[in-house]
């Protein structure tokens, strides 16, 4: 009997960490909420903006380039501005698709703005491209500035907003098991609503699940809602590569969990290997074992060693 030569096993390709990715992000919420304004001083957080910001008409988009620290990996993300305008939400519909997350913002001076959120989530949802995954939403009251110079002007408490937050969004936030907190907060804290701006997290249970009080005027609180995104879009990017991986590993040749190849002998005995996902398919390996030394088994035992195609048959390992 000829000796079998040891088997050439392979190990899973670990995931790996995307050095730079593109995501389109929407903005949404009623007219005059602040949405362009949002944007802009993100985008350049030193300009003088404009006291009177023309309402956008359809919708808007720029670029920008995020660098996460941690990872250091670098998020282009295609900021899509849309009309609040009712006249104009049929072509804001249009620009749902495809997004990798949303910004859901309101007034908190005007609680008719905040009433109006659950309209823009709900056609956010409706435009999602099927079998997709929910965008990533994050909450933002706009005009914290007005509130800190006159607190009775605030009309929509930051309490109220964590509770609509784990209210429409938690199915959606428990899509996500992993948790990424804000980069200036820990889970749960919540300043009080008289500070300039807000930031918290309803449960740690339900994951990334967050909302955020900001000024457009002196840019309080933008930089850090865009971060959070976009560590939040790095983490699903992750997920998808580490799922694409474990799909993977059911491939024949890669080792199992106990560290056996498909193709040891244990796993069949009948000349077989598995060459999908569950093993619902098989295919006989049908190679003549001469010369080979691929398992050759003394009397004609158990293995690959039929030699016979009529024994073969006989015993059940062909045809």
């Amino acid at each position: 009997m000829s000796a079998a030569p040891p088997l050439i096993t392979t190990t899973a390709p670990q995931p790996i960490p995307a050095t730079s990715i593109e995501a389109k992000l929407v903005v949404l919420g009623a007219q005059g909420v602040g949405k362009t304004s949002l944007v802009s001083r993100f985008i350049n957080p030193t300009a003088q903006l404009s006291k009177n910001v023309q309402s956008t008409i359809g919708a808007s988009f720029v670029t920008k380039r995020i660098t996460d620290p941690d990872t250091s990996t670098t998020v282009r993300l295609q900021i899509w501005d849309t009309a609040g305008q009712e006249r104009f939400r049929s072509i804001s519909r249009l620009y749902y698709r495809g997004a990798n997350a949303g910004l859901l913002c309101y007034d908190i001076t005007n609680e008719h703005s905040f009433e109006e959120m659950k309209t823009w989530l709900a056609e956010m949802k409706e435009n999602c491209e099927e079998g997709e995954a929910m965008p990533i939403i994050h909450v933002v009251g706009t005009k914290t500035d007005i509130v800190a110079d006159d607190p009775s002007r605030r009309e929509v408490t930051f309490e109220r907003t964590i509770a609509y937050v784990a209210e429409q969004l938690g199915a959606v936030v428990a899509q996500s098991t992993a948790s990424t907190p804000p980069l200036t907060m820990k889970p749960g804290n919540i300043q009080s609503p008289d500070s300039k701006r807000s930031s918290g997290f309803w449960n740690q249970d339900i994951g990334w699940d967050s909302c955020h009080e900001v000024n457009a005027k002196d840019g309080e609180g933008i930089e850090e809602v865009f971060r959070v995104i976009a560590r939040k879009l790095i983490e699903q990017k992750h997920q998808k590569d580490a799922v694409e991986m474990a799909r993977l590993q059911q491939t024949p040749g890669y080792r199992s969990e106990n560290g056996d190849d498909y193709f040891a002998g244990h796993h069949g005995h009948n000349g077989s290997f598995r060459v999908g996902y569950g093993d619902k398919r098989r295919s006989w390996l049908g190679l003549p074992s001469v010369g080979l030394g691929i398992g050759e088994s003394e009397g004609g035992g158990p293995g690959y060693g039929t030699r016979d195609p009529e024994e073969a048959r006989r015993r059940g390992r062909c045809c």
